[in-house]
């Protein structure tokens, strides 16, 4: 089996098409994934049956149930089954708790079943070969991406383990790179950040990407297809023009949330157009951009930081009209988006989660 995850270690993947595999390779690996989906729903169902959400290795007996039913091998079912354990255990943990039911043929193989080297030849650059141990024994060349040059160019490793998957009748491998967690910054200052579905990311310290993303998503047409993947790049290369170098803890929005109970609020057009601004997609970019900065980040309550004065630290629902924020106590006027932001980095310095707690803490040290 895997052995225990390293916490300090960085964990990223680059996928890699198998577009080049002849028919004969393609039906065999096809023919594994198909089995290796069967098997995990399997244990799914299972594990939820026994309502065993733990998480943990299957024992022996779990295993041989597999085996003597699909014709496989121990070790096999072993890794199998603790992937369908996972995904029980994950699944428990949502709001909605209903049994997993696998869309998508996928499977993670360790180094029992893989090995990866350099390819001997021409024309492919990797070499994939399935070892056994209940995997078939396979040969799969690979062509390297830019994404795999830039990764190894980057000071990343190649893992011993590969995620490979059919998907839309594709085949691909996912190539896991490792590399050393640099710790925490010891300097710089604390920085907010509020996310706007117009007006883009927007930082405290004077920062704003991705203001062209809300006309872009304007010019989407109804049925037109990858909008969401064209955000998603446009995501990525806002936060490329970001400078890191002066921060050392990065203050969100705890948006996780922010939906519910929010149904039938707006028209059907702007919720399709605000379904658009990717904000689970942002933090999953920030979260890996802190991480390899050595960046902390912290998620502060949403409540009430657009209507609150950040200069005189007393809020008001008049403060904020649209975009504009004006105190109606002390007559500060500012972008409503860098108003919050600034209110997101006093909840950072002030290391409390709501504004709740950073208005009592302040009367305290006033008093």
């Amino acid at each position: 089996m895997a052995s225990k995850r390293n916490k300090n270690l960085m964990k990223r993947t680059a996928r890699v098409y198998l577009n080049d595999l002849n028919a004969g390779k393609s039906e065999i690996v096809r023919q594994f994934l198909f089995q290796c989906h069967d098997v995990m729903q399997y244990f799914i169902d299972l594990f939820w049956q026994r309502k065993d959400f733990s998480g943990k290795l299957a024992d022996l007996p779990t295993v041989h149930r597999a085996r003597q039913r699909f014709g496989i091998t121990t070790r096999l079912g072993q890794a199998l089954a603790k992937q369908a354990s996972e995904c029980v255990r994950s699944q428990h943990k949502k709001y909605s708790k209903r049994k997993p039911q696998l869309r998508w043929h996928t499977v993670t193989l360790f180094y029992h079943f893989v090995t990866i080297k350099p390819f001997k030849g021409d024309g492919f650059d990797w070499c994939v070969k399935l070892i056994g141990s209940g995997a078939p024994k396979l040969i799969i060349p690979v062509k390297s991406t830019k994404l795999i040059n830039q990764r190894l160019a980057s000071g990343w490793q190649i893992s011993k383990t590969i995620r490979m998957g059919l998907r839309k009748g594709c085949l691909w491998i996912d190539f896991i790179f490792e590399k050393q967690r640099p710790p925490l910054r010891t300097f710089g200052r604390v920085v907010g950040m509020d996310s706007n579905y117009k007006s883009g990311v927007v930082f405290s310290n004077c920062q704003v990407v991705g203001e062209g993303i809300y006309q872009r998503i304007q010019g989407f047409k109804k049925r037109q297809k990858h909008t969401r993947t064209e955000i998603k790049s446009m995501l990525g290369y806002a936060l490329k023009s970001v400078d890191w170098s002066s921060i050392k803890v990065l203050s969100i929005e705890d948006l996780k949330k922010v939906k519910h109970g929010k149904r039938e609020t707006f028209s059907r057009v702007f919720n399709r157009r605000l379904s658009h601004w990717l904000y689970r997609t942002l933090v999953q970019l920030l979260e890996r951009k802190c991480e390899e900065e050595g960046i902390q980040l912290v998620v502060k309550d949403p409540f009430k930081t657009s209507q609150f004065c950040s200069r005189c630290n007393r809020w008001d629902r008049r403060n904020r009209k649209g975009d504009r924020f004006k105190c109606v106590h002390c007559g500060y006027l500012t972008h409503a988006d860098h108003n919050a932001a600034h209110n997101l980095e006093l909840l950072g310095v002030a290391g409390v989660y709501g504004l709740r707690s950073y208005l009592s803490s302040f009367r305290q040290s006033v008093g």
